[in-house]
């Protein structure tokens, strides 16, 4: 069965940043790291005032979320996350996928920063790594990615 794309409503929020929490502790980070990461991996309620966000439903349930924020001279995807009983079965691709083909209407690049255990994931989908970003702990660097939408 495909699941449904819809949009997310700030009374998500909750279950939203449960799955965020839950996705990034699938790769089995260190605690002390999660919590430093905590406030970059959740929503706030402003977020929902700039950023679109759409949640993931399988049989009902979310399972997964994707926001983008256009910004003057890119699109750049803030989060994407799947509970991680769901990671590594296409979820991930159809809900990227979808989402930039409702929201992406200008001939803009796509940006994302990237988590390094994700970078695989989009490189397999036309993203290329151009940069990286510093992040926690020191000496940890995060790949900032890039892909033209419409591809050229």
């Amino acid at each position: 069965m495909k699941a449904k794309i819809k949009k997310a409503q700030v009374t998500d929020i909750q279950i939203l940043n449960n799955i965020s929490i839950a996705s990034k502790m699938h790769w089995n980070y260190p605690k002390e790291w999660l919590e430093k990461w905590t406030p970059d991996l959740i929503l706030t309620e402003k977020d929902f005032l700039d950023q679109d966000i759409y949640k993931l439903e399988e049989a009902g349930s979310t399972i997964g979320f994707c926001s983008i924020k256009e910004n003057n001279t890119n699109y750049e995807i803030m989060h994407l996350w799947i509970k991680p009983g769901y990671i590594g079965k296409g979820y991930g691709k159809q809900l990227l996928n979808e989402i930039i083909q409702k929201v992406v209407k200008k001939e803009k690049k796509i940006i994302v920063e990237s988590d390094p255990n994700a970078e695989a994931f989009y490189a397999s989908q036309g993203f290329v790594t151009f940069d990286k970003v510093e992040s926690y702990p020191k000496g940890r660097f995060l790949p900032i990615m890039k892909k033209y939408y419409p591809q050229k």
